[in-house]
C-alpha cells in the first residue's frame, strides 16, 4: 500500500465514504462542504472514518497484526484530511484575492483623489493650457 497513490488506491478499491447521506465516492468528496449547518460536511465523514478505523484498531500489544481493513481505513481518512486540506487552501486563496481586491479598490481611490488635487492646485493658465492640448 505504501508505494500506491491514495487516490488510485481508491479508485481501484473503489472506496466509499460514510455520511449522512449515505455513503459518498471520492469524486463526490470534492462537492462536500467543509462546514454546514447539518451534519453534511467534511468534518463529519473525517470523524465517521476515523471512529471506524479506532474501532478497527482493538488494543493487542501481542500481535499487532495489520488487516486489509486498517489499510482501507488509514487510506480513507488520509484521503478525507487531503480533500480538506485542499478545500481550505482555496478558501484561504480566495479571501486574500477579495481582501487584495478590496485594497486596490481603496488604493485607487486614493490616488484619483491625490491626482484630482495637483490639478486643483494648478494655475488657470496652466489649466487653459492643458485644455488646448488635449484638443489638438
Amino acid at each position: 500500500m505504501s508505494t500506491i497513490n491514495p487516490f488510485e488506491y481508491a479508485a481501484r478499491c473503489k472506496l466509499r465514504f460514510p455520511s449522512l447521506r449515505g455513503y459518498l465516492s471520492v469524486e463526490q468528496l470534492w462537492d462536500v462542504p467543509l462546514r454546514s449547518s447539518d451534519d453534511f460536511n467534511l468534518n463529519a465523514v473525517a470523524k465517521a472514518v476515523d471512529k471506524a478505523l479506532k474501532s478497527a484498531t482493538e488494543e493487542n500489544f501481542v500481535d499487532a497484526e495489520r488487516t486489509p481493513e486498517h489499510d482501507r481505513l488509514e487510506t480513507s481518512l488520509e484521503i478525507v484530511k487531503h480533500v480538506i486540506a485542499t478545500k481550505l487552501g482555496e478558501e484561504a486563496a480566495a479571501k486574500k484575492r477579495a481582501d487584495n481586491r478590496i485594497e486596490k479598490e481603496k488604493l485607487l481611490r486614493i490616488l484619483a483623489e491625490k491626482q484630482d488635487g495637483k490639478l486643483t492646485a494648478l494655475s488657470e493658465k496652466e489649466l487653459q493650457r492643458r485644455i488646448e492640448a488635449l484638443d489638438a
